[in-house]
Order: structure tokens, then sequence, then C-alpha cells
């Protein structure tokens, strides 16, 4: 209901295209959360010509044959329109355990620099990606040391040795 609202005459995307016809903005992008973004981001797209989209991509998140067959025919439609894929969650390791205390992101990061790398050239071993970065700051000098360095995606099996030995979910 919420997007079919946002995307109605006078809804959110109306107020953006506004915004960017009076020179507030220059892009406009979607961005969402969960298993079926990638499906709602193609439906996003089948109503307007978003600039960019925004959506959860790691290692986890492509082993889920659903997911995945929807995450490709939206990198695949983004492509053909030029639209940039920004990426989310690739160093998640799972939900906080602990709701109590204070987090500096909603989810528990990877904080061991090699996984870290491993997850971020996960991500920029393909071109068509962007990576945004997790938003605890703390972590950032990992994140930025991988995205300098060599890009060639990790193994399978690097990738399942993370995930058992960090205990991602």
């Amino acid at each position: 209901i919420e997007w079919d609202v946002a995307l109605s005459p006078k809804g959110a995307l109306d107020a953006c295209v506004e915004a960017r016809g009076q020179g507030l903005v220059r892009f406009i992008g979607v961005t969402g959360h969960g298993s079926q973004i990638a499906a709602t981001h193609l439906r996003s797209l089948e109503r307007f010509d978003f600039d960019t989209v925004l959506l959860p991509y790691s290692y986890v998140t492509m082993q889920d044959p659903h997911y995945a067959a929807a995450f490709n025919r939206l990198v695949a439609v983004c492509g053909d329109r030029n639209v940039a894929v920004q990426t989310i969650k690739s160093i998640a390791r799972g939900r906080w355990s602990d709701e109590t205390t204070p987090h500096f992101s909603w989810y528990d990061p990877l904080t061991d620099p090699a996984a870290i790398g491993r997850a971020v050239r996960f991500v920029l071993s393909n071109p068509q990606m962007f990576l945004n970065t997790t938003s605890d700051a703390r972590l950032l000098p990992s994140v930025v040391e991988a995205a300098v360095g060599d890009l060639r995606r990790p193994t399978d099996d690097e990738m399942r040795a993370d995930i058992a030995h960090e205990g991602i979910t």
C-alpha cells in the first residue's frame, strides 16, 4: 500500500520530480530492504525512470534462488537503462542478538578485516555495482582498504568459510 501511495499521483515521487524540476535535486532513486525488494524495484522501474536503485547484495543474499533471480533481472534492466545499482548490507553478519545495547548500525557487521575484504570484493568484483558502506564508521578503514586493492571475486569456498566462521545469516 505504501508503495502504491508513494508512486501514485500527488505521492512522494511527484514531490521528488517537482524538486528536480526546481533544481533542488539532480537524481531520483528508490531504496528498499527485504527479500522481495529486487522484484519491487523492477515494478518501480515500470512506473518511473529512476536514476538509481538501492538494495541488499551480498554472497548470502545471492544464495536465495528467488532473490538472486529477481536481483539479476533487475541488474539487467538497470544496465539497459543506465540506472545505478547501489548495494547495502555487504558486510552484514546478521541481526543484532542484543537489542538493548546501542549500536552503530542496524545489523551486526563483520569486524574481521579479512572477512570484510572478501565481502567488499564480492560486491565490487561486479563492475555494475556501487558499494554503500556500513553506518559504523569504525569499520570504514577496512572497507576502504578492501575497495582500493585487488577486486577479484573471492571463491565460493572462501565465502562459505566466512559464513561458517563468522556465523553470517
